[in-house]
């Protein structure tokens, strides 16, 4: 007797605009973050609270609400509204901790006294399971300006700070600050990245050191340039990279560490087609790098759009990846939507879809942060504003499935080109192969490299080329069965790719 089992279920995805004080046009707000607690959601807001006391001088507040599973049944949990403060935030401010509890960091300015200078504090907030706030403690800074941008928390339980600090009107250099479990400062140290550096996302590395990433820019050339930074675990500086490309306007970038220790960036890569338009026009740049600074893999893909910028990278438990950010679509730089790339391992596009709630011409669909389901799906926060809404800016919550589908996806398939930054053809014969294989290429003009990695994104091979080869025959008999991405460079620039199987 055979009996067959069936089970079929349902993933839920939605996507949902929700107003934190309804029926006040002008009470705008933004979700920055985003955290699991059991089967919710909790949401750090910032906002125009015009409904309160805040009002009276027109100051941003700050609050905290749960949303379930289906994003339905909105409720605030903790609010700070003050009719003299100003409460400032970014993506990812808002973590949980290793106890099951959370930890939000935010600036916060003062009234300003008789000479109109505000007074700027950065504040860390701990709160417990039920989200009732168990210390506040204030980080000092002794410069002109000061911003704390993103929080973690690090191996030993306590706090990494990243942010922004203003020496001049024309330059700000990169804080890191250390804190312990209490957010008592243990120690600060900060990095120049040249011009008006701005650190937007901190992660600690394997190797209990820092990774940094950021944004510079120049108000004498109008430029600007994604960044990373990798120090030690005292904040000393190991090696800086700028990214982009130079002397445009490239857009935003984000960081991750794969499950190999790792590590990628994602950025808008700003593209030379038109004359004094670069900086709004850019494709999406992928890297790899090694622990020591070390490119892996380098790639360029997508069709060029408006105002390419990236926002988060999620790593998937096979190394796979998501990365999330926005441009404007339907040639137009007021329409702006969101999207979701996919990759494999080894940097291979999947799939690439675009999301957004109102669809008019001026409205902004903008998600910032997001969190990774045990399903692989994804839940992700932002804020879409426009005419059609009432009031006219509103948070928004979105989930996926674990295939990228939301009621507010736009258009799936991947339906844009995968390229190279050089490519050339390279030959892979015999393919599949069992126990030897050559690669063949064009004849190198300078001394170059291959390596071969296999779908976990590992490399297993790598081999000097020789100036003026044209082909390597290569052992595989104890690789095990499987695909493989060979990958060619020549002077640090990937030349060309192709997969082997090995049977």
């Amino acid at each position: 007797m055979v009996i067959n089992l069936a089970c079929y279920c349902q993933n839920i995805s939605f996507s949902k605009v929700i107003a934190p004080i309804e029926n006040v046009f002008s009470a705008s707000f933004t979700a920055t973050g985003i955290v699991k607690q059991g089967n919710n959601y909790i949401l750090s807001l910032i906002g125009f609270d015009t409904a309160s006391v805040a009002h009276v001088n027109n100051l941003q507040s700050l609050y905290l609400a749960k949303v379930d599973s289906t994003g339905e049944n909105f409720k605030i949990l903790n609010k700070y509204v003050q009719a003299d403060t100003n409460y400032y935030t970014n993506w990812g401010a808002f973590i949980k901790t290793h106890n099951n509890g959370f930890c939000y960091v935010c600036d916060i300015d003062v009234l300003p006294d008789t000479n109109y200078n505000p007074k700027t504090q950065h504040l860390i907030m701990l709160f417990d399971s039920s989200m009732n706030n168990t210390l506040t403690k204030i980080i000092p800074h002794d410069t002109i300006w000061e911003a704390v941008r993103q929080i973690k928390e690090t191996s030993d339980h306590g706090f990494i700070l990243t942010g922004s600090r203003q020496l001049s009107d024309y330059e700000c250099d990169v804080p890191i600050i250390k804190t312990d479990s209490l957010g008592n400062q243990l120690w600060k140290t900060y990095i120049s990245t040249g011009y008006y550096g701005n650190a937007v996302q901190i992660e600690e590395t394997p190797d209990h050191g820092f990774l940094i990433c950021g944004y510079r820019s120049s108000f004498t050339t109008g430029y600007g340039d994604p960044f990373i930074i990798k120090t030690d675990s005292a904040g000393n500086l190991k090696w800086l990279k700028i990214l982009g490309n130079p002397n445009q306007l490239d857009g935003d970038a984000a960081i991750a560490i794969t499950k190999d220790s790792n590590y990628i960036v994602a950025l808008g890569y700003a593209t030379a087609t038109i004359n004094n338009n670069q900086g709004w026009l850019a494709r999406i740049n992928v890297i790899k790098y090694s622990p020591d600074g070390t490119q892996i893999w380098n790639r360029m893909y997508d069709t060029i759009r408006y105002d390419y910028y990236v926002s988060k990278i999620q790593i998937l438990p096979n190394n796979n990846f998501i990365v999330m950010g926005s441009n404007s679509i339907r040639d137009s730089l007021n329409f702006f939507a969101t999207f979701l790339f996919k990759f494999d391992a080894i940097g291979d596009s999947l799939w690439r879809k675009t999301y957004y709630y109102t669809s008019e011409f001026g409205d902004h669909n903008l998600l910032f942060d997001n969190i990774l389901n045990t399903d692989e799906s994804i839940t992700a926060c932002g804020y879409v504003n426009g005419f059609s809404l009432s009031p006219y800016e509103q948070i928004w919550i979105m989930k996926t499935d674990s295939n990228g589908y939301s009621p507010a996806c736009d258009y799936t398939g991947i339906g844009e080109q995968n390229m190279l930054l050089s490519k050339v053809e390279i030959k892979v014969y015999p393919n599949p192969a069992t126990m030897q294989t050559t690669i063949a290429y064009p004849q190198l003009k300078e001394e170059g490299y291959i390596y071969i990695y296999n779908m976990l994104g590992q490399m297993v091979y790598e081999d000097k080329l020789a100036k003026g080869s044209m082909r390597t025959n290569l052992n595989i008999q104890n690789y095990k069965a499987g695909l493989y991405k060979v990958i060619i460079r020549e002077k640090g620039i990937i030349k060309g790719e192709n997969t082997l199987i090995k049977n």
